[in-house]
């Protein structure tokens, strides 16, 4: 196997020719925990946007503990099925894309609360696209093969299966200062909490956009849409991201790791894949054995962020907070990193 490998203080950059060798280069004694759990990058699942079948296993496979994953059901809103059980918001009926569109989506801002959601069929609903999910790519059979716990944050929270919060609001103060939301404080699942002290990998997925391992833990927010979270022109996003960062990184031990192992999107004005969001065209290339990792994941976020050719605006903000939250991000790593690996991405 090649490996090409660049350590920049706790952030390791490489390109590997046969990434079934992980287990050579993921090196750290906090993979010796006897559980490790995984949050895989769900949030989307345009093409290229989302962890794959075969990175996951490829990742499980050169582990030796016992593996949880865990994830929301934000996902489920991407999926090609149904528009959604109908529902009555200002005096009209709508479906759930009405709630990813402009409208509907302010409309969540200013009503958060969704006990609507969970009593009138709609989790029911969301439940059976979570499995679909699971199913049709081939998650659920990975999980029986491989003997993986799966653990769904939405669901778990939802039920009432939560970790007490006044417990973790004493973990958290700790490490930390409080947290700026203290909703966020009673959304750790119970199942999660029992776990304590195991490693927690951030498994994120680089992509055409500014998001890598700190806002891949956003996701571990339960709300299957999260515009209360995000804020009006996303002035609550810094806080949100940081605070159930904060929480987690209290928790356990948390590493990051951003990969395109076996593909990535990139931007192109020909792309055959269309981004649901911004609207512009992408296209997906293969076989980048690209991977990046280590414990400190602001640093780690920073670096792929300059590699990348990233608007610091689009993920910037909340790095500052980070800094201020988590701790400082190596400036001479980041300064390295420039000087050696300006074509790698």
């Amino acid at each position: 196997m090649t490996i090409s490998q660049h350590l920049f203080g706790k952030t390791t950059i490489a390109k590997l020719s046969d990434s079934y060798k992980l287990n050579q280069i993921l090196v750290d004694p906090w993979f010796e925990s006897e559980t490790i759990i995984i949050k895989p990058n769900w949030v989307s699942t345009m093409p290229g946007h989302f962890t794959s079948l075969k990175t996951l296993r490829l990742l499980i496979e050169n582990l030796d503990s016992k593996i949880v994953v865990t994830e929301s059901s934000t996902h489920v809103f991407n999926e090609p099925l149904e528009d959604g059980l109908n529902f009555i918001a200002e005096g009209k009926e709508r479906n759930w894309k009405w709630l990813l569109a402009g409208h509907g989506w302010k409309w969540l801002i200013r009503n958060p609360n969704w006990d609507w959601f969970k009593r009138d069929g709609h989790w029911d609903h969301l439940k059976k696209g979570v499995k679909n999910f699971l199913d049709q790519n081939g998650f659920t059979d990975l999980f029986k093969e491989l003997n993986v716990d799966y653990i769904n944050v939405t669901d778990e929270i939802w039920s009432g299966r939560i970790a007490d919060q006044t417990e973790i609001k004493n973990a958290v103060g700790k490490y930390f200062k409080p947290v700026q939301i203290d909703k966020l404080y009673n959304m750790v699942p119970k199942k999660l909490y029992n776990l304590r002290g195991s490693m927690f990998i951030s498994l994120a997925k680089l992509k055409h956009y500014a998001s890598f391992t700190l806002k891949n833990i956003f996701g571990m927010i339960p709300d299957p849409l999260r515009p209360w979270w995000h804020g009006t022109k996303d002035v609550l996003l810094p806080r949100s991201i940081i605070g159930i960062n904060k929480i987690y990184h209290s928790l356990f031990n948390v590493y990051g790791i951003c990969e395109a192992l076996n593909t990535r999107s990139i931007f192109h004005p020909e792309g055959k894949f269309k981004d649901e969001y911004s609207g512009l065209r992408y296209k997906i290339i293969t076989d980048e054995g690209f991977i990046s990792f280590g414990r400190d994941l602001v640093s780690l976020d920073v670096i792929l962020g300059n590699l990348g050719g990233f608007d610091p605006k689009s993920f910037h903000p909340y790095i500052n907070l980070a800094e201020e939250e988590l701790g400082n991000y190596d400036k001479e790593a980041l300064k390295e990193s420039k000087l050696k690996l300006t074509s790698w991405l």
